[in-house]
């Protein structure tokens, strides 16, 4: 990554719409002149995101995440602000020039593992193309995978075990490396490498880095396992991954859809249909980090799970989850009992391609699923298949879908729901709150309010900084403090706050955040304003004057000798004498 003039991070914020790139990745709703939004950030049900097209930033009033157009690719994209800001050049062909010159490269602590995987994933190629791989070959061509999709997806052969540890340590690797990634073991004090005799299929992260394998046998040997993963390492984190996600996003977007499957091999199946928006959670039970990778999307999930006994309970496992997250998403009715991968060699790539237009919602998929799990002619299981029913029926379905949803619900049970109350499936309240700013009181309420005050007139004057610094010279709130040293620092080169080059600065969300706070001007106060932050200040130093007469309070109450209980009380008074001037100059 290079250096970013100023210049070119002020130009592309300007020339970016944040409303152009936010629906990249969003569904927005135009508000007046504004927009909203269901927050990507949270686990948001109720449109909770506000966008300012005056002001081009972004506020969750939820979980307090705000930002500006780089911010929120930053942070959607899990990407540094740099990355962010070359993105969102591209997206407006903006002309960057890049000047390395100027920025010291930040290596990252993980390169060395990742560079070890993909010197393997070469050797695994090369194994698979040389003789050692003719019968490797042949099954892959038994399974119907070409060789297109063989380098699309770098899959190759480990052969028995030293070989490929001698060939990674040839390449410079040491043992430290090859165990910090997965790839060896021991055993007896003797090292063996993991994966032998395997069909290897890499996997990679999000952005595209290769982190571990899933691994297939190439015998039938039941007592070995069929597939096998990657060890938690520190850059393969099984519940973090998402299979071929980063190839199938740029085709998830364009197509409008995403397809959910269980494994790789699943996958591939698709690939071999030329639909190429295909991805799998790393075992059937995702984790809130994969949902949010899902939702990351912004596009309709299709649920191709397996058709037999266990793939409709993963399905159902999966639904509920998806509710919980807010997630659109249909469910492909497979009455076939078979995975993609079985469907596509034993039915063709015609049927695989219609199923995933047989597609039912989570209610209806329940209305097939859930009477196999109860015992509709126990009253209990009765009552339990209805109450499971209802949630989910009140959480996602229209009126009109209810009240044909209840009937069908009566004629199973006998119980009718007609006339019930759409309370039963309460959303819980969020856990992150607003982390500033939550309701904007009257000034006298309290010394924060009146510190996010005067740091509004610090971001709108450099005389307000200077003044700040020589009578008060600190923030209390430490978040406050942190940004008015950002300003701080910023005066030193010029007379004003240029928002999009600080926002650029900050690395801490939390004090982004205050500053989109601030940004929305809960104030109503413009530019500096002279009264307003000579009030500011009187009300910091009136709350200090207050603590200290607090804590010499507190000291009087334990302390047994008359002298010094004189000498506190002497400068008691002298703090209320203080603070009750500041109170006269107010009031006058």
């Amino acid at each position: 990554m290079s250096w970013i003039s100023e210049e070119d991070i002020k130009a592309i914020r300007q020339q970016a719409d944040i409303v152009d790139v936010m629906s990249h990745y969003i569904t927005l709703e135009k508000q007046g002149k504004n927009y909203k939004a269901i927050c990507p950030f949270h686990d948001d049900h109720d449109p909770s995101l506000s966008i300012s097209t005056d002001k081009q930033i972004f506020k969750c009033f939820v979980c307090g995440t705000g930002g500006n157009v780089f911010t929120f690719v930053q942070k959607i994209e899990n990407i540094s602000f740099l990355e962010a800001v070359c993105k969102v050049a591209e997206w407006i062909h903006y002309p960057l020039h890049l000047d390395t010159s100027k920025f010291q490269v930040k290596v990252d602590e993980n390169q060395p593992l990742f560079d070890c995987i993909q010197s393997y994933i070469r050797f695994l190629t090369f194994e698979l193309e040389s003789e050692n791989g003719e019968s490797v070959k042949r099954y892959l061509s038994q399974r119907k995978i070409n060789e297109d999709i063989i380098k699309r997806f770098e899959i190759g052969y480990a052969p028995e075990s030293s070989r490929s540890v001698k060939y990674l340590k040839a390449k410079g690797f040491n043992e430290q490396i090859l165990f910090d990634t997965g790839l060896i073991r021991t055993h007896d004090l003797n090292t063996y490498a993991v994966f032998d005799h395997r069909l290897m299929i890499p996997i990679h992260d999000e952005h595209g880095n290769p982190v571990g394998f899933t691994a297939r046998r190439l015998n039938e040997d039941k007592d070995i396992a069929k597939y096998i993963n990657t060890s938690e390492t520190k850059i393969y984190h099984k519940g973090n991954l998402i299979f071929n996600y980063h190839r199938a996003k740029e085709f998830a977007k364009k197509n409008k859809r995403c397809i959910l499957v269980e494994g790789a091999m699943d996958v591939i199946a698709f690939e071999k249909a030329d639909i190429h928006e295909s991805i799998a959670c790393l075992g059937t039970a995702c984790t809130k980090e994969q949902m949010t990778l899902l939702k990351r999307l912004n596009v309709p999930l299709v649920v191709c799970y397996d058709g037999d006994r266990a793939g409709k309970a993963a399905t159902y496992k999966f639904g509920k989850l998806a509710v919980d997250y807010g997630l659109n998403f249909s469910i492909v009715k497979n009455t076939t009992g078979k995975d993609p991968d079985e469907i596509f060699n034993e039915l063709g790539k015609d049927e695989l391609y219609l199923s995933v237009h047989k597609t039912v919602s989570f209610v209806e998929f329940l209305f097939e699923y859930l009477p196999n799990q109860y015992d509709l002619d126990n009253y209990e299981d009765k009552k339990k298949f209805t109450s499971e029913m209802q949630a989910f029926i009140e959480r996602t379905c229209t009126d009109f879908e209810k009240a044909d949803y209840y009937s069908r619900i009566r004629d199973l049970t006998g119980f009718d729901l007609s006339n019930s109350a759409s309370a039963v499936a309460q959303i819980k309240e969020p856990r992150n709150k607003p982390s500033v700013i939550r309701n904007m009181e009257p000034l006298k309420n309290g010394r924060t309010l009146a510190e996010y005050g005067v740091l509004w007139m610090i971001l709108k004057s450099k005389l307000a900084a200077d003044q700040f610094k020589d009578q008060i010279g600190f923030f209390q709130d430490p978040i406050c403090e942190e940004l008015s040293l950002y300003c701080y620092d910023m005066y030193r080169n010029m007379d004003h706050i240029d928002f999009d080059v600080l926002m650029s600065y900050i690395e801490k969300e939390e004090v982004r955040n205050l500053l989109v706070s601030l940004m929305e001007n809960p104030f109503h106060v413009y530019e500096y304003n002279e009264d307003f932050f000579n009030d500011s200040l009187m009300k910091i130093k009136e709350c200090t004057l207050q603590d200290q007469i607090d804590q010499i309070n507190n000291q009087i109450k334990n302390v047994q000798d008359p002298m010094i209980k004189i000498s506190l009380a002497s400068k008691k008074q002298e703090l209320i004498i203080q603070r009750n001037e500041i109170n006269h100059r107010k009031e006058g």
